[in-house]
């Protein structure tokens, strides 16, 4: 008997639909799939290596910039206290003695100013890679495809629109995010410090973006009485509310930081003036 090679001919009915189907289905996960976007997802990490490769700098020149400031400072509330009397004591030791505080003053300015600097360059160089160089949008594709890969043991559309348990979708996040923010994803090409800088900068963000994540299903189980919900649509909901609040949290964390620091270098000038006077 002849083979048959009835299915291959054009205009038959026993033509099957599957391949188109299969491609239709997976044109529309594109964003969370592993090779969607070729050039625009080889466009981003080529802006966030040159980005990270910047960041450094950034770093280091706020730092040494409000550290070199802070240096100057305490020299001159030093000689400004000491000026005007509020650093004055009776004993005749105190006369050599004073000047130690000159040195705890220099150091208070060097390391509280400078520490405010590099948390300030720090939130800076974070919300520019959040909002020019989309590295939210780079860990939520990021996250997501790992997600689906915790949730199902190997990457399929179908678990994206598969309603999962909100528990076991937040250990999925959870872990998903964890495994990002620890491997070199998006560090290719980097130096040892900018390398540094970058996985610090990653695992920041990261830590907000689980914050955020957890969030959004919370107030997405609140508002639509569910119990289970589909990576697919939390997808949807991170890429429409995620930037936003990750560049609030990381804008409180750096000024947060930056007080704390300069609060610290305000007391070490404050407290021997104070303790001096209740001393005399």
């Amino acid at each position: 008997m002849a083979p048959s090679f009835e299915f291959g001919i054009p205009g038959e009915d026993t033509v099957s639909n599957a391949p188109i189907q299969r491609e239709q289905f997976q044109s529309e996960t594109t964003p969370l799939s592993e090779g969607a976007g070729p050039r625009g997802s080889v466009t981003r990490v080529a802006s966030l290596a040159k980005a990270g490769a910047a960041a450094a700098a950034t770093v280091a020149a706020r730092a040494f910039g409000l550290g070199a400031v802070g240096f100057v400072l305490g020299i001159v509330a030093f000689f400004v206290e000491k000026g005007t009397g509020l650093l004055a004591h009776p004993s005749e030791r105190w006369g050599a003695l004073v000047y130690l505080l000159l040195l705890a003053y220099m150091a208070a300015g060097a390391i509280g100013l400078g520490a405010a600097g590099m948390w300030r360059g720090i939130g800076r160089v974070a919300m520019n890679l959040v909002q020019e160089h989309k590295l939210c949008q780079r860990i939520v594709e990021r996250v997501f495809e790992r997600a689906a890969i915790l949730a199902e043991g190997a990457y399929t559309p179908e678990i994206l629109r598969k309603p999962l348990p909100i528990q076991k979708l937040r250990d999925v996040l959870s872990r998903a995010i964890t495994a990002y923010a620890t491997s070199d994803d998006d560090e290719s090409g980097l130096g040892g410090f900018s390398r540094s800088i970058l996985r610090r900068l990653k695992l920041r963000v990261c830590l907000h973006v689980e914050t955020k994540l957890i969030e959004l299903i919370g107030e997405e189980t609140r508002n639509q009485s569910t119990v289970e919900l589909t990576l697919d649509r939390l997808h949807a909901l991170a890429e429409e509310e995620l930037d936003g609040r990750v560049m609030d949290a990381l804008d409180g964390a750096r000024n947060q930081q930056a007080l704390l620091w300069g609060g610290l270098f305000v007391a070490v000038l404050a407290l021997p003036p104070i303790v001096l006077a209740l001393l005399r």
